[in-house]
Formats: structure tokens, sequence, C-alpha cells
């Protein structure tokens, strides 16, 4: 079995995490409005469009390079109309591919990651190695890079600010918080999918088998990282945003601490 690629780079943020002097906030998260209530889950159904150039080559690096150029092109042409539908307010996001580890955000490159997300400049870099393009299956790149843009989502909207701040009493809790904060990367990489899987997804294996295989990589991560969830809850989350079109269904902080395990 190929090693799966690390998930988008989380824990750059959950670096940021620190135990808080109060007492600690329980799951699923209460009275934290950027994430509980957050506006973007307000804003309806996203619309289905078009985006034909998304499926992966694994030729080699350049070809990778412009595959996953044309999905990101696709994800910011998307999620800019759909937030100017719901009259939310919208930077796109850059995007940086690397054919081998840099300094990324002003920081040496993490060992073992292929992906991270800059804040502060709302850059998101890929490490596109052979590592990527050749052992990486053609369909589970969708969900890996539609999840990155997801970290966008959540910088963009408010919800990263207010989950740096969330206070935490051990180790158990916070690596509940940092799954709840990449299950909803799935979901919203899910919503995004549905809207163009018509069109990126033609002549691939399908959506049964995407969840299948996001499954055997939940599943062989969270056994070792346990701010990896289970299989079966990655699953849950993404095929929700995938049949529902609607990022008012990623709202992982209030699901009980079960569909987050």
């Amino acid at each position: 079995m190929l090693k799966p690629l690390s998930l988008p780079a989380v824990a750059l943020l959950a670096a940021l995490l620190l135990p808080g002097t109060a007492d600690a906030l329980t799951s699923p998260i209460k009275n934290v409005p950027a994430l509980t209530d957050n506006s973007l889950y307000g804003s309806g159904k996203i619309k289905s469009s078009e985006c034909p150039d998304g499926a992966l080559s694994i030729e080699s690096a350049p070809a990778a390079k412009r595959t996953i150029t044309a999905l990101w092109r696709c994800l910011n042409t998307s999620w800019s109309a759909h937030f100017k539908h719901a009259k939310l307010p919208f930077t796109p996001a850059k995007l940086v591919l690397l054919t081998k580890p840099a300094p990324f955000c002003g920081k040496k490159w993490k060992k073992g990651f292929h992906s991270s997300y800059c804040s502060g400049t709302k850059t998101a870099a890929v490490l596109v190695d052979e590592e990527y393009y050749l052992q990486t299956r053609e369909i589970y790149h969708f969900t890996y890079i539609a999840a990155l843009y997801g970290d966008h989502l959540q910088e963009i909207t408010g919800m990263a600010r207010g989950f740096v701040a969330l206070p935490y009493k051990n180790k158990a809790e916070s690596f509940e918080l940092e799954r709840r904060w990449m299950l909803q990367e799935s979901c919203l990489s899910g919503v995004f999918l549905g809207s163009v899987w018509e069109t990126a997804g033609e002549g691939s294996e399908g959506w049964p088998a995407m969840l299948k295989l996001v499954k055997s990589n939940g599943d062989y991560r969270s056994k070792k990282d346990r701010y990896f969830a289970k299989g079966k809850n990655i699953v849950y989350w993404l095929d929700r945003g995938f049949k529902s079109g609607d990022p008012g269904f990623c709202n992982t902080w209030k699901a009980p601490s079960a569909r987050v395990a």
C-alpha cells in the first residue's frame, strides 16, 4: 500500500493553539460565532460549473502542475461566484507549486508535508515531487487540493481566528479541535467537487472509488496520528458536502464528538 500524502498542513495553524487560562471549551463547541454561526453557513447551495482540465496527470511534474493549476483556477472561480451571490467578502487564493522542499511563509518546509497554507499572504503551496504525481491516485488529488482550498475559506470567513483562540484542557481536546477543523475542510471540498464533478470527474474512477480511497487513507493515518479523523468520519463529511452542495452542511463545530472522532 502506498503511503498516503499528508492532508493539508493544519498543523501549522494548530501550533498556534495554546491552553487557555479559563476552563476549556467542551464539545460540541459553543458560544464561538465565528465557528458555530459563521455567515458562510447561510450562503446557500453552490452553483454547478465546469472544470474540465482538473484531472491529474501523472506523466511528469510539469503535467501535474498544469492540472493542479487548472483545478485551483476552478476553485477560485467557483467560490468567488458563490461569495458574490451571497454578498460575502472574498479574496482569491494564490498558489505556489514546488518540485522540492523550500522555505514557505517565512518557515522551513515541514518534513513529510506536501502542502501548506499561509494566512498572511493568502497563498497555498503544494510540493509536486515524484511522490505526489507518480504515487497519488488520479482521483485523490481532487479532494486533497480542494481541502487545501478549504483552509483559505476558513481564513477569509474569520473561522481561522476563532479556531486559534480556542482553549483546551489536554492533548485529547486539542486533537478533537484539529479534527473538527480538518473535517470541515473535507466537507467544503465535497461542496466544490459536487458542483464540478460532471466535468472534473469525467473519465475518473468515480465518486464511490473516491470515498473508498479516502476511508482507507483516513483509517491508515488515524491509527498513527489522532489529529486525523477515522476514515468513516472523513467519508461522512466529504460525502455530506458533495451531496448537499451547501456549506451550511459543513458545521463540524456543532457536531457530536462521535462524528469528529
